[in-house]
């Protein structure tokens, strides 16, 4: 796959020298620091909807109660949370991770209370997004 790529970029430059009658160089886009975060906090949402679901399914198919042992790692990563997002985004990050899925198997969905639309909020992605809407309406509401 990473070769077939190598070969796909020498060929687009090969046709812009030809198009272009010049030379010319290409290099990889490089992530820009909302990337970075954006891909952090979806790798932290998959990685503690993983670890709670795996607690859950631990108690439910074998009675064993990890609750103990992982509460003090939760009370890190909550504090850690506040570091960094509002009470609302908060709010809406533990609604996705123990809130959104049913044990039933049923899922929670948002809609917006204009427009009664559904707001997309089923992977980490969308929760991003979301949390980026929060931030720029509070932007705009208080601006500095």
């Amino acid at each position: 796959m990473v070769m077939e790529k190598k070969e796909n970029v020498k060929k687009i430059k090969k046709y812009i020298d030809e198009v272009l009658n010049t030379k010319s160089s290409l290099s990889a886009k490089r992530p820009l620091k909302q990337d970075k975060l954006r891909k952090l906090f979806c790798d932290i949402l998959n990685e503690l909807s993983f670890v709670n679901a795996r607690a859950v399914g631990m108690k439910h198919d074998y009675n064993v109660d990890f609750t103990e042992y992982d509460d003090p790692f939760f009370k890190i990563i909550s504090s850690l949370f506040k570091l960094h997002f509002t009470d609302k985004q908060r709010s809406m990050i533990n609604w996705w991770l123990y809130d959104k899925f049913l044990p039933s198997g049923d899922v929670l969905i948002l809609n917006d209370n204009d427009t009664q639309e559904e707001i997309p909020t089923e992977t980490p992605e969308d929760i991003w997004e979301l949390l980026q809407n929060f931030k720029l309406k509070d932007e705009e509401k208080n601006p500095d």
